[in-house]
């Protein structure tokens, strides 16, 4: 009787196939290592996405990934986030030069539009996949803004004018006062009057007919005067809000002149937002090919 405890079968030596995938993830953090000492950052970037790179770099055509090797470093992340980003924000200093960036914790990149008061928290900076992650908010208002400047119209405009009208209206509440005393005076008189012929001999229906309309008159008198008394409130808070939204408009200028002044028009600019990573990338290789032919040169 057989005594192994299960079948054999005709597969290829684990212990092989075990050390060369072992081998390979020895091979792949020696790699980032090197890269990093060296300060290789096109290098480390091929490391971490070689699919991305060969297909955006190199042209090929559904590059394979090296996914499961780069899951390696997954809780290294924030560090070698910290030591590209370096580089990088140099390199957009010069490329975006109205954005700026506060590392809140290591390879966390804060990101700000303008130096200027007031500016605006707009999203943060990825280094490790040479992005920005814009606040969906802060960028389709910039994004509206634009659009609306064609039109001569600011994004805030439509919200000013009716905040606006509706000063003016609480504004005249208060200031027709005097007329709506007047106008009480009128009618409690009137009141008094009608009281008096119902307390005789001719007091009826009609009276009371008319004394109802008149009460209606001094309850919208009333409303009218309570709306007054808040009025100074509201149009002082709905002066505040105007002047917010004059300086939020104010801001949204400064950004589109600075993209203006850089790119040429709000298009160009989602272009170079597109082609970040290839352009990137390209610099570091031109650069590397510049620092080689020094090298060549000396010798």
């Amino acid at each position: 009787m057989d005594k192994t405890p299960y079948l054999t079968t005709e597969l290829p030596d684990g212990e092989k196939v075990l050390g060369s995938k072992i081998q390979s993830k020895i091979t792949y953090l020696t790699q980032i290592q090197t890269a990093i000492d060296a300060g290789d950052d096109r290098l480390v970037y091929e490391l971490l996405d070689s699919k991305r790179y060969n297909e955006t770099i190199r042209s090929v055509r559904q590059a394979d990934s090296n996914r499961e090797l780069a899951h390696l470093i997954d809780d290294l992340q924030d560090e070698v986030s910290h030591h590209l980003g370096k580089n990088l924000v140099k390199y957009l200093a010069q490329r975006f030069p109205f954005f700026f960036y506060e590392e809140i914790k290591v390879g966390v990149f804060q990101l700000y539009f303008g130096n200027w008061w007031d500016r605006r928290h707009f999203g943060v900076l990825d280094p490790l996949t040479v992005s920005f992650i814009f606040d969906d908010q802060e960028f389709e208002m910039l994004a509206q803004a634009v659009a609306l400047s064609e039109n001569n119209e600011r994004y805030h405009t439509r919200i000013i004018e009716e905040t606006t009208q509706a000063n003016a209206a609480l504004q005249q509440v208060v200031s027709e006062q005097a007329e709506r005393d007047a106008k009480r005076m009128q009618l409690m008189s009137q009141i008094s009057s009608i009281d008096e012929q119902r307390a005789g001999l001719f007091g009826g229906r009609t009276n009371t007919d008319e004394r109802r309309q008149i009460e209606l008159q001094l309850q919208q008198l009333d409303a009218a005067d309570a709306k007054a008394l808040t009025a100074p409130e509201l149009i002082e808070k709905n002066n505040a809000q105007i002047l917010n939204y004059s300086k939020a408009d104010t801001i949204l200028i400064y950004e589109q002149k600075a993209i203006n002044d850089e790119f040429g028009d709000f298009e160009k600019f989602k272009d170079a937002l597109r082609n970040l990573y290839a352009d990137y990338l390209n610099s570091l290789i031109d650069g590397s090919d510049a620092a080689d032919a020094e090298l060549i040169a000396e010798v």
